[in-house]
């Protein structure tokens, strides 16, 4: 599979396109969101951002919301660079989310967020 960050006129047939280093902040998350649809709607189906944020510390309640909107990005990766705290879901098993009434892990909406995209997964390749 390639990943691209720039593009061409008819890249979209040939590979996925990624928006490129962003910042671990909820500015960012919605931003990822036009940029995708704005990708798609210029020919490249496969578009996506890095969830949770490529630069700076992510919060495990800011990369839970990412990753549910990530499930509905035809493509999305989690990516971070070296200085930045480590992000991966297992990171946040034991996390709980304060906020909700019933007491969610952020690996609990983090695997439902990938559940999620695995049953649509079948809609984006037809």
């Amino acid at each position: 599979m390639i990943v691209s960050r720039s593009s061409f006129a008819g890249q979209g047939k040939y590979s996925a396109r990624t928006l490129g280093d962003n910042e671990s902040n909820y500015n960012y998350m919605a931003y990822s969101v036009t940029g995708v649809m704005l990708s798609n709607i210029m020919g490249q189906p496969m578009a996506g951002a890095d969830i949770c944020g490529y630069r700076g510390d992510a919060s495990m309640e800011l990369c839970a919301r990412w990753y549910t909107v990530g499930a509905f990005y035809p493509f999305s990766r989690n990516h971070n660079s070296l200085e930045a705290t480590a992000q991966e879901p297992y990171m946040w098993a034991d996390t709980i989310i304060p906020h909700y009434i019933v007491k969610y892990t952020g690996l609990d909406i983090i695997k439902w967020a990938m559940d999620t995209k695995m049953s649509l997964i079948r809609y984006y390749y037809t």
